[in-house]
């Protein structure tokens, strides 16, 4: 009972909103009615500005974080619920029952859970993102690069440093998340349609 009822509070964590709170509460937009019409910190940052945009990055990665981070402490397997409750908390993000079920990408939140998962493997992935959206200008990009480094990161840890397998797993779930999450942004790329990342001011 109590797993199922710690399931349940990570979905709901993840799907709160934050971009969509954040952006009605500070600019009085509806962010679905803007730019892709998502919630995540992309197109909160195209839309109102960068501030705005890193504060719902902020959010979402601190709600990923702490669910995966502080919930499996509770229980002696902690790397198998690291997993469970990782995934969970980005799928509250991605089907949020606050908007109909239809929520951000998961980039946010899943930088949080993978932070704790294995932040090691973060920090390159980050600099494969910042890389690829500062040479190209396409956050998806950077997403989908970033996803998959931190994927070879986490099969290397596992197969050459002795790294527990559930790290590999959530890493490889969380990849194929990532590019489902963007097959329109692939299309787009592919037909030269993907909008390039401008950030304004406010």
């Amino acid at each position: 009972m109590k797993i199922i009822l710690l399931i349940i509070a990570a979905y709901f964590i993840g799907a709160i909103p934050s971009g969509y709170i954040i952006t009605m509460a500070f600019h009085k937009k509806d962010i679905r009615q803007y730019g892709s019409g998502n919630i995540g910190f992309t197109n909160v940052l195209r839309t109102v500005g960068v501030l705005t945009g890193f504060i719902v990055l902020i959010i979402d990665a601190g709600k990923g974080f702490a669910v995966t981070y502080f919930l499996p402490q509770l229980f002696e397997k902690v790397a198998l619920f690291r997993l469970l409750f990782g995934i969970t908390v980005i799928l509250g993000n991605i089907f949020t029952p606050f908007l109909g079920f239809k929520g951000g990408k998961g980039v946010g939140t899943g930088l949080g859970v993978a932070l704790a998962v294995n932040p090691f493997s973060v920090l390159f992935a980050l600099v494969g993102f910042a890389t690829a959206v500062l040479s190209t200008k396409f956050v998806s990009i950077g997403s989908l690069l970033a996803s998959a480094i931190y994927l070879a990161s986490n099969t290397v840890f596992y197969l050459k440093a002795g790294r527990d397998v559930y790290s590999f797993l959530f890493a490889l779930l969380l990849f194929v998340v990532i590019v489902l999450r963007h097959l329109a942004n692939i299309k787009r790329l592919l037909h030269g349609e993907e909008n390039k990342i401008g950030i304004k001011k406010g």
